[in-house]
Formats: structure tokens, C-alpha cells, sequence
């Protein structure tokens, strides 16, 4: 299983930023090979999501999620469902520093059922990691700014 963990300073509010993250109906709009977000399920603590991803070389996937999230403190967890992946567990805490800057730690794990896509993701891993980022980043500036 791949696994990275990564922390970042962002120079907005927490709340803000999870609340960017929680998002993900609007994923599509920013992170670039996210085409497509169905919710099949949503409350005050779950949201059940199918994501449909576009890479350059490989036909559109789909990944059901449960995305657990705690409003108060500030954590969104995803656990694979269904799809081309064994496994995918993602976290995001979001520690607030001031009201202008925050704390953001983002980890994953992940694990293909076949070597080979397995393999190839783990070269390709660094910089669809940062991709998605440097998407969020992004987003948030262009929201928050």
C-alpha cells in the first residue's frame, strides 16, 4: 500500500478551507481530471459519492466513497467503496493557526488491485499528490481572495 502524508500552510481561514474541501459536488470545476461528482447519499455526518476520473491514457473510472466529515473538528475521511482500487482512505485536518492562516494536513493510502496499475501509480503518485494540491490551493485563493 502507498501511503503519504503531507503539510501545508495556507494563508486562509480553516473553516474556510474545509468547507472547500467538503465540496465535492464542486470538484469538477478545479481538479483536472475529476469529470464528473453524483452524490447517492448525504446527512449531517456522511456523504456517499461516485467520482468519475478522466486520466489521459486510461478510460474514465469511477470511485465510491463514504466521506465522514466533523464539522467542529475540522476533519474530512474517505474511505473507498467500490471501483479500480483494493483500497483509498484520505484524511484532512484542518488546524487553524490565526484567522488568516491554517495548518492543513492531508494523508492517503492507497492500493490497486492489479501490480501493474499499481506500479505505474506509485511513479505518477508525486505529481497527481501535488496536482490536487496546488487544485485546492488554487480554488481556495480564487474563492477567498
Amino acid at each position: 500500500m502507498k501511503s503519504s502524508q503531507k503539510e501545508i500552510i495556507i494563508n486562509h481561514d480553516a473553516k474556510d478551507l474545509y468547507n472547500i474541501v467538503i465540496d465535492i459536488e464542486k470538484y469538477p470545476e478545479f481538479i483536472p481530471w475529476c469529470s464528473n461528482i453524483i452524490i447517492t447519499d448525504n446527512n449531517d455526518k456522511l456523504i456517499i459519492a461516485d467520482m468519475y476520473v478522466n486520466y489521459k491514457f486510461f478510460p474514465t473510472q469511477k470511485f465510491t466513497s463514504k466521506v465522514f466529515y466533523n464539522k467542529k473538528k475540522l476533519i474530512i475521511n474517505t474511505n473507498y467503496m467500490n471501483g479500480p482500487l483494493k483500497d483509498l482512505k484520505t484524511e484532512w485536518i484542518f488546524k487553524r493557526i490565526n484567522k488568516s492562516k491554517t495548518k492543513v494536513l492531508f494523508n492517503i493510502n492507497f492500493e490497486f488491485e492489479k501490480l501493474l496499475h499499481q506500479k505505474l501509480a506509485e511513479i505518477f503518485f508525486p505529481l497527481i499528490e501535488n496536482t490536487m494540491i496546488d487544485s485546492f490551493k488554487k480554488r481556495s485563493d480564487d474563492l477567498l481572495n
